[in-house]
């Protein structure tokens, strides 16, 4: 799989390096590049989560290797402090059934500026370099797909897949916040929430989490 992938992102090489060449002078990490753990394949649901973009992260342009093993060495944040982000990753691994630091994580956006979003001409570049999502769909396989986006990211969202339905999950308490997504080139178990931070604000984690717990039935 990771050879897979890293034909993949050698097939965008240079599209990455233009991205980071138009901007020479900020502050940019990336490229963010997946490698998931052996154990990914071997769970009842193989599970992929789909953030927004990173807080800061190495930015070897030249070497994707680099950037890959960056990702292994992090192994989806077994070292890293308890975030939203990480703990409710957990929670779901859990619910589905599949062991801790087992899923993929992945980004829409393949940079971060500043360790956060990027914005105006700065998003619209590196959003150019969205739909590598639809190889890493295809690569992994996934059968449940989680994208803790939120609604700033639809748009980007329905740019990837065109055409793509929001469905309201009826059965979460916040129908209009938590949506299965369908799309020929998604999994059927597909769905959009929120950002973890906002869902623990507001109160949906553990209906999200007692929600995904059904999915194994």
């Amino acid at each position: 799989m990771r050879e897979k992938l890293l034909v993949a992102y050698q097939q965008r090489h240079a599209d990455f390096k233009s991205v980071r060449t138009t901007f020479p002078d900020v502050d940019m990490s990336g490229p963010f590049l997946i490698s998931p753990n052996e154990h990914y394949n071997n769970q009842p649901f193989p599970l992929l989560i789909i953030g927004q973009e990173t807080k800061g992260w190495g930015d070897d342009v030249e070497d994707l290797n680099v950037q890959m093993n960056l990702y292994e060495n992090f192994n989806l944040g077994e070292k890293y402090h308890s975030s939203p982000f990480w703990n409710i990753t957990r929670k779901v691994e859990k619910a589905l059934g599949n062991e801790p630091y087992t899923c993929t994580w992945t980004n829409i956006s393949k940079y971060d500026v500043n360790c956060g979003r990027a914005y105006g001409l700065q998003a619209e570049t590196i959003a150019t370099l969205d739909d590598i999502l639809l190889d890493e769909i295809k690569i992994l396989k996934p059968k449940v797909c989680l994208f803790f986006t939120g609604v700033d990211f639809d748009d980007r969202i329905k740019k990837i897949f065109p055409g793509v339905e929001y469905l309201p999950v009826k059965e979460h308490s916040h129908p209009d916040r938590f949506f299965r997504l369908k799309h020929t080139l998604l999994p059927t178990l597909t769905f959009r929430s929120d950002h973890p931070k906002y869902l623990r604000l507001s109160g949906q984690e553990q209906s999200i989490i007692d929600y995904i717990k059904t999915l194994t039935k």
